[in-house]
């Protein structure tokens, strides 16, 4: 069977945040891009769900702000609960977007993937697995995939990996990792209605020890409960995840009593398997975005964060050098030191607290005066 070849100036492989901003960035630039992602849209996928202003002004930038901002609440209120003593405080910065929001992925993702669709220059394939790299005397030249058991090609100037913690881009070039942390905790979640609200509204924060118990009011009026706890935990919650999950929300006592009326929507999912990572995110014709570049214990909640903005600065160093005012090499060292500010010292206090909270807790205590 003969296969389809196009040029491209950049394939991007993964379309979910990370993929579909950059690709969006480009395109609108008037740079050609083919996106590929193996799953079609609208559709789910394991993830972190509550993001702050980097994302939102990532939204903004590519002009679907105004939809995620008016599918969910504004979370205004941060409530900490820490060994049963409890605390709030207002999200009162930054100036441009005083509040956090948690949208479903199947949500976030659809108005992200819209929004890919309707850009100039941009295709998207869908269901498309990618299964090899094409490469011209050592650089990475393009891609290959299969849709439906159809063989397909494609050739670009760059190939960008913003396929997630399990990178098949990354796997392929030998990407090196610069800094690491072993997993230490596993995190599951589900979508309840009826869940009584607390004053706000608000992102809620609780924390027993080692364990902590997440409660965000997301899109479509459901409540996100999610729980984050030591791996060494993983296996009862692999076995059981809806009575594991439910177990330990209701250990939680200033959220148990609030349970009692909501009814869960929808399949408990989590993972006990996301390390700490910081990839060296590029060679010779490719980049890594997001999850593939950077990937954090979802224990702080930061991976839209980091994914959207990490995604904007690649967005623009590929244009440098695709329109001429940087070489490759300068160009992506420039994304790397970008990344890399942005994005350390989130790193060090995730990976730092990710085998224990207790220390962090105990310090917000008693820099309130609470311990």
């Amino acid at each position: 069977m003969a296969r389809e070849r196009s040029e491209y100036d950049v394939i991007v492989v993964g379309g979910r945040i990370a993929g579909s901003i950059l690709a969006c960035l480009l395109g609108d630039r008037g740079h050609r891009v083919l996106v590929l992602d193996r799953a079609t849209f609208p559709s789910d996928t394991l993830s972190t769900h509550f993001f702050r202003a980097p994302a939102l002004r990532a939204f903004d930038q590519i002009g679907v702000y105004n939809e995620v901002q008016s599918v969910a609440p504004h979370l205004t209120v941060n409530y900490n609960v820490i060994d049963g003593i409890a605390f709030q405080e207002p999200v009162d910065r930054p100036e441009d977007f005083p509040f956090y929001m948690c949208v479903r992925r199947i949500t976030l993702d659809d108005i992200l993937v819209r929004r890919v669709k309707s850009t100039p220059n941009v295709e998207l394939r869908e269901g498309a697995k990618a299964h090899s790299l094409l490469s011209d005397h050592g650089r990475i030249s393009g891609v290959a995939w299969k849709v439906s058991g159809q063989e397909q090609q494609a050739h670009a100037k760059v190939v960008v990996g913003a396929d997630g913690v399990r990178s098949f881009v990354a796997k392929q070039v030998g990407a090196k990792t610069e800094q690491n942390e072993p997993v230490h905790r596993a995190m599951y979640y589900a979508y309840f209605r009826g869940l009584e609200a607390n004053e706000g509204p608000a992102a809620e924060f609780h924390y027993r020890e080692n364990n902590l118990a997440y409660c965000m009011p997301c899109d479509d009026d459901l409540t996100m409960l999610a729980v984050s706890v030591p791996v060494d935990r993983f296996g009862e919650f692999k076995r059981d995840p809806e009575r594991s999950l439910l177990n330990e929300l209701d250990t939680m006592t200033a959220l148990a009593p609030r349970l009692v009326d909501s009814k869960r929507e929808g399949p408990v999912r989590g993972s006990g398997s996301i390390p700490c990572y910081l990839r060296i995110p590029y060679g010779e014709g490719w980049a890594l975005v997001g999850d593939a570049s950077m990937a954090l214990d979802p224990w702080s909640g930061q991976g839209i964060d980091q994914a959207s903005t990490h995604a904007v600065f690649l967005a623009q160093r590929i244009a440098d050098y695709l329109e001429g005012q940087s070489d490759w090499e300068a160009a992506m060292q420039a994304y790397h030191q970008e990344r890399n500010e942005f994005s350390k010292k989130v790193y060090r206090r995730t990976s730092k607290f990710s085998a224990d909270l207790r220390p962090m807790t105990r310090a917000a205590l008693a820099k309130r005066g609470l311990g």
